[in-house]
């Protein structure tokens, strides 16, 4: 993985992907063609703190400098429309793994996850990787969240080109494809006092202290070469080998969980059995697929 995104660091700012969004956009609320060139493909801008960050839901927060990764990324696949789906998962991926290698990088005795659409979660190494496994085991379960902690969490939005994409065709052009603006908020250094809610935990609380500069570093090198490789698939993660697909769901703390979703059309619950990008869940109703939601696990399946 050599190389690396583009990245505009500004001082401060309400949100990255805000900023990129009204950038990206042009009259009517669609893609400008001619942001292409200030913003390409893989280029990201990046603020030492934000001030209303953004998540599902409409959340919004306000990061301390320098005590967190607070990044957006333009992306320009060329896919299908109908797998852009995908994206979000691929950019949670991303995180999970530069998480995972700067925890082990450290010693630490927590394993990275990715918790269903787009989050990174941590849990308690398993016993039978020792001491510091048995310390970290020790952490109180919080109500939704058991022992896991989120270290990352990932928004995805689509800016949509003015002529909608034809289905199944890839798109000629970075230019004339959808924009997607990936947003990425990693917690680094924040004290328990700096963290918003008790299910959350920065890297330094976990062992791995390092900076939001060399956070950046990994993650970009991880997400460029993942939406490489899924580009080279027509953006189906499950094409060729299928090694993509299974490296999405084998990351996936959430299959194989009973969980309960607060979907935009209501609360779902069941056992979570599968990703299609979508969360396909086993109900008492039959199978059904979540596109959006929180989850909150219930029990381990």
């Amino acid at each position: 993985m050599t190389e690396a995104l583009l990245v505009r660091t500004v001082e401060r700012t309400g949100s990255t992907s805000s900023d990129l969004r009204a950038a990206l956009t042009g009259p009517g609320g669609v893609l400008d063609p001619a942001s292409a060139g200030p913003w390409p493909h893989l280029s990201a801008l990046r603020a030492r703190t934000q001030t209303a960050g953004r998540g599902r839901s409409d959340h919004s927060w306000e990061t301390p400098v320098d005590g967190a990764l607070t990044v957006s990324v333009v992306v320009r696949p060329l896919v299908p429309v109908e797998t852009l789906a995908w994206l979000p998962l691929l950019g949670g991926l991303a995180a999970r793994d530069a998480v995972a290698a700067l925890l082990g990088e450290a010693g630490s005795p927590w394993r990275a996850w990715t918790k269903w659409p787009n989050d990174v979660v941590v849990l308690p190494a398993t016993a039978a990787e020792g001491d510091a496994a048995e310390r970290a085991d020790t952490a109180p379960a919080v109500e939704g969240w058991g022992r896991s902690r989120k270290v990352v969490g990932v928004l995805a939005e689509l800016v949509p080109p003015a002529a909608p994409p034809e289905p199944g065709r890839v798109p000629a052009s970075r230019e004339t494809a959808p924009a997607v603006v990936l947003g990425v908020g990693v917690k680094v250094a924040q004290g328990s006092d700096e963290l918003p809610v008790p299910w959350a935990a920065s890297l330094a609380q976990l062992g791995a202290r390092t900076t939001p500069e060399a956070v950046l570093d990994v993650l970009g090198s991880h997400l460029v070469d993942l939406v490489g490789r899924w580009e080279a698939l027509g953006g189906d993660p499950d094409a060729a080998d299928g090694a993509l697909g299974r490296r999405l769901r084998e990351a996936c703390r959430t299959l194989g969980q009973e969980v309960r979703v607060e979907a935009p059309a209501g609360p779902v619950a069941g056992r979570a059995v599968e990703l299609e990008p979508g969360l396909v869940l086993e109900t008492a109703q039959g199978r059904t697929v979540v596109t959006a939601g929180d989850v909150s696990s219930l029990r381990s399946a």
